[in-house]
């Protein structure tokens, strides 16, 4: 396990290395939840044991509740600038943060120490949903003015439909729409053997000419983080 994530991390950087004007973020990273690959901190065990399990893992989804009640921010703090300075120090330029599986860090102290490292590095932060687009707002920071859209859990028969409906259904203002697009061969199977059927159709839809017809139409202004990030860069 990790063997393959080290391939994967290398793969990922090469990719943004070889493609500078692609945007993305930095998804910060404290859970590990996948049953067959199980990952751990960038930083010395030792120096975090408040976000790990007894094998030295990052901890399940399922004990994200122990992991919010003895996760100490001076840890997650140390973590995090760990993961950003682990993208940085390879040349490469993200646009914000966010939380992988934690809903806006999970925590109000992990959000606000979000905000500060945002602020602190020059990039934007993803709020989920409100109060959290609020409180950023009323900061004079953009944020999306939605609850963000994930549609992971949608059912895979007719997904493409739910889908149209959903893009046609977007309100005024700046909506995000989180989809897990993959391949469904062997290697996506063992690793999701249960919802590598949720990737494959995300896959196909997003690349699909149906979804470019409907944004088309539907005058939707497709944007990345990059705006939102000039703006945070701004108000440092």
């Amino acid at each position: 396990a990790v063997r393959w994530l080290a391939e994967l991390e290398r793969d990922a950087m090469q990719l943004l290395a070889a493609n500078p004007d692609l945007p993305f973020g930095v998804h910060l990273t404290l859970v590990s939840e996948q049953r067959n690959y199980r990952w751990g901190p960038l930083t010395s065990k030792d120096h975090v044991p408040s976000l790990i399990d007894e094998a030295g893992h990052f901890y399940s989804l399922e004990r994200m509740p122990e992991l919010l009640d003895t996760a100490k921010l001076d840890e997650v703090e140390v973590e995090f600038r760990a993961q950003i300075e682990t993208v940085l120090a390879a040349h490469l330029k993200p646009t914000h943060l966010d939380w992988h599986c934690l809903r806006n860090g999970g925590r109000q102290d992990i959000f606000d120490l979000t905000v500060v490292l945002a602020k602190e590095y020059g990039l934007a932060v993803r709020a989920y949903d409100h109060p959290y687009i609020d409180q950023l707002q009323s900061l004079g920071l953009p944020t999306d003015d939605h609850t963000l859209l994930d549609s992971y859990r949608l059912d895979v028969k007719d997904k493409a439909a739910q889908y149209a409906q959903m893009l046609r259904d977007l309100p005024a203002g700046l909506s995000e729409w989180a989809i897990h697009p993959g391949l469904g061969n062997a290697e996506l199977q063992a690793i999701e053997p249960d919802s590598w059927q949720v990737r494959q159709t995300d896959f196909d839809f997003a690349l699909s000419p149906e979804a470019r017809a409907i944004i088309e139409q539907e005058g939707i202004i497709l944007l990345s983080y990059q705006p939102l990030q000039e703006v945070w860069q701004g108000g440092k």
